[in-house]
């Protein structure tokens, strides 16, 4: 879209300045004539962009996503995962309670080492540290700990307190390609968006009849239980039971139900939350494509006005429109995700701001003079000398 509105802009400004507008009108043509054809091919660029939003630009976004995992598992700090047995790396299974990926700092290391033809060892540290070494090495450094090595059945089983004790480890520089099936919001087309929303909207609904079941029953057994603690001490008519056996089964039901509620009302949010980003994806595929059209009807008054094609002025001014446009498309975006506007509203407000905007501005167009009303310098001089005329006359 910013190609497009500094394009007509550029066009625009250089018939204007050329006397080519004047020209035309001269001879009965309206400005809409020209502007036929812009429309034409911006609605052609619109078109073309939603067919690369939907169909290319989310495969693009999932291989690029692909990519940078595949090369992110080249690193052997990056398979490090804090409370689960990496086993990635060749000859080793490493396990840490904690990792710092500023520091490299480890806290509670267990690495399992099974070299080929030598013995099978077991280290135990209570810190570490992680030391890269190259792109596909680094060094593990760690302290206050032992060592626990047997070789074969029946061999003597070694064990030996270190203070520190330095590993070696190092990856395969062979680039393994993966496909993961999971996608983001970035990397789905509309129509995949929409089942999704589908699907979300359905499980919403499922979790609201869930929630109503709960609160036809649990709440209704939870008032009930309320007197019956006032008058008997439990909600469970059971006189058998100690008061004190009685008081923790009745929290127990209190806090499960209630925990039940929570966790329900949680999923309902979770979802929500979900729909209204996918529909903000959604509708931002088609909103901004459309604003080539949107773009058109901007760049024509705003080319009248500037009476020059020169380059920067036109790239200056397409540059402060779009940056306004793109602030009123990422707070909408915000606003959207957090549920306060709908997501349609937010992604297309932009477009009927700046369409009212630009039909207002193309209709002043068809009249003599500028579209944009610009102080004339020439005429505030020329009074202004003549109110000092005036008054030297006077005195």
């Amino acid at each position: 879209p910013m190609g497009v509105l500094a394009g007509v802009i550029m066009a625009i400004g250089r018939l204007t300045g050329d006397l080519e507008i004047t020209a035309m009108k001269a001879s009965g043509i309206s400005i809409f004539t020209p502007m036929l054809p812009l429309l034409i091919v911006a609605a052609i660029i619109g078109g073309l962009l939603v067919v690369f939003n939907n169909h290319v630009l989310p495969d693009a976004n999932h291989m690029a996503k692909n990519l940078m995992l595949d090369i992110g598992r080249l690193r052997p700090t990056s398979t490090i995962v804090p409370g689960m047995f990496v086993d990635e790396i060749e000859d080793y299974r490493i396990l840490v309670g904690t990792k710092d990926d500023l520091t490299g700092e480890l806290g509670e290391v267990v690495v399992h080492e099974n070299i080929p033809g030598g013995s099978r060892r077991t280290i135990l540290a209570h810190t570490g540290r992680m030391e890269p070494v190259s792109a596909n090495r680094m060094r593990l450094v760690l302290y206050d700990g032992e060592l626990h090595e047997s070789a074969e059945a029946g061999a003597v089983h070694r064990r030996i307190h270190f203070d520190r004790y330095t590993l070696e480890v190092t990856r395969s520089s062979e680039l393994v390609r993966r496909d993961r099936e999971s996608r983001g919001d970035r990397e789905m087309s509309a129509m995949q968006m929409r089942d999704l929303v589908d699907s979300l909207d359905a499980q919403i609904d499922s979790l609201t009849c869930q929630l109503a079941l709960v609160g036809s029953t649990d709440i209704r057994a939870l008032l009930d239980g309320t007197v019956r603690i006032l008058e008997r001490g439990t909600v469970f008519p059971d006189t058998a039971q100690s008061p004190r056996a009685r008081h923790n089964r009745t929290r127990n039901h209190l806090t499960s139900m209630a925990t039940e509620l929570r966790l329900l009302s949680e999923r309902m949010a979770s979802a929500r939350r979900s729909i209204h980003k996918f529909g903000v994806e959604i509708h931002k595929k088609y909103s901004i494509p459309f604003a080539c059209l949107v773009f058109v009807l901007m760049g024509v008054p705003l080319g009248l006005t500037a009476r020059r094609g020169s380059a920067g002025i036109a790239l200056g001014i397409s540059l402060l429109v779009i940056v306004v446009y793109y602030l009123f498309l990422v707070g909408g975006e915000q606003l959207a995700d957090r549920g306060i506007v709908h997501p349609a509203l937010a992604m297309w407000a932009p477009n009927l701001f700046f369409g009212v905007a630009g039909g207002f501005l193309t209709a002043r167009s068809l009249r003599e003079g500028k579209p944009i009303p610009v102080p004339d310098l020439g005429s505030l001089r020329r009074w202004l000398w003549k109110r000092g005329s005036d008054r030297d006359g006077e005195g």
